[in-house]
């Protein structure tokens, strides 16, 4: 993973004109890596539970706690926390939660949870942030149902369906579902190419802002790792947990920031995605010495 991550870096730094454009294939990269991760589940444990409707509520109060923390010190560092703490959930999160033995049942309901929340409280939330205001309601939501529908939703129906009336399909899905950590590999080269691209674009002479939106991102980043531990220590969950938390869909995050915050946080957002994917890589390879 330490390859990917350099790799990631390099293309963004000398190829940005191919890395750019490839990340619109990362949607299908994705859709067919829970396509092979659903097909280890196990559809009768999906269901509301308390874990993740605990998670959900941790995750806005805490992000509302620390933009009034930070409000009066630096607006602009209370947005970037705000947003960082915020965002859902990233859609490959059930990919990695199962590369790394957990049970995916509660993260795929926190997973459904988590966006359906954002969609919600989003337009309410954003103008109290310093927001644009009259946050428009169906737009934001249509939004983010666009991103629901195709990643996690088809892909789950269509799993389903191979587990119910296509037994050869979903056996040869489980047998292959070693795929995805190839598909993900790819997809982070892209992610970790499209973030530095983003963060060079950056005027020079805006250097020491963006190092304090990317430490804010960092603080935020591993404080949603650990929260996330140790809520899933509580409930029996660690790995779910801690991806449910700390795992984030930036590119929401991102458009959420242009259209209703100070873009100038989307460069946190390009900096919690590097850090993000150095964790996850990070657990993966300890969990593949292990």
């Amino acid at each position: 993973m330490p390859v990917g991550l350099l790799l990631g870096v390099l293309s963004g730094v000398f190829i940005p004109e191919i890395v750019i454009p490839a990340n619109e294939s990362i949607p299908y990269f994705i859709a067919l890596m829970l396509l092979t991760t659903y097909s280890k589940l196990d559809f009768k444990e999906i269901k509301v539970s308390r874990m993740p409707v605990f998670m959900i509520v941790f995750q806005y109060a805490v992000a509302i706690l620390s933009y009034l923390a930070l409000y009066f010190w630096n607006p602009l560092f209370a947005q970037q926390a705000f947003i960082c703490l915020i965002c859902p959930v990233a859609t490959s999160a059930p990919v990695i939660a199962l590369m790394l033995g957990a049970n995916i049942a509660v993260l795929v309901s926190f997973t459904l949870i988590s966006y359906v929340a954002i969609a919600i409280l989003a337009p309410f939330l954003l103008p109290i942030v310093g927001g644009t205001q009259g946050v428009h309601f169906l737009a934001t939501s249509w939004m983010i149902a666009r991103q629901i529908i195709p990643l996690i939703l088809l892909p789950l129906i269509v799993a389903y369906l191979f587990k119910n009336y296509l037994p050869k399909a979903d056996s040869f899905l489980q047998k292959h579902h070693g795929i995805s950590f190839y598909l993900w590999s790819i997809t982070l080269v892209l992610v970790i190419g499209k973030a530095t691209t983003f963060v060079l674009e950056q005027p020079s002479d805006m250097i020491p802002v963006e190092i304090g939106l990317a430490a804010i991102s960092l603080v935020a980043c591993v404080f949603q790792f650990v929260a996330g531990h140790a809520i899933g220590a509580r409930f029996g969950n660690k790995v779910a947990g801690t991806q449910g938390l700390g795992q984030k869909n930036t590119a929401i995050a991102m458009w959420l920031a242009f259209e209703y915050l100070n873009p100038l946080v989307s460069v946190g957002l390009a900096a919690y995605s590097v850090w993000q994917n150095i964790i996850n890589s990070t657990q993966i390879y300890l969990k593949g010495r292990s």
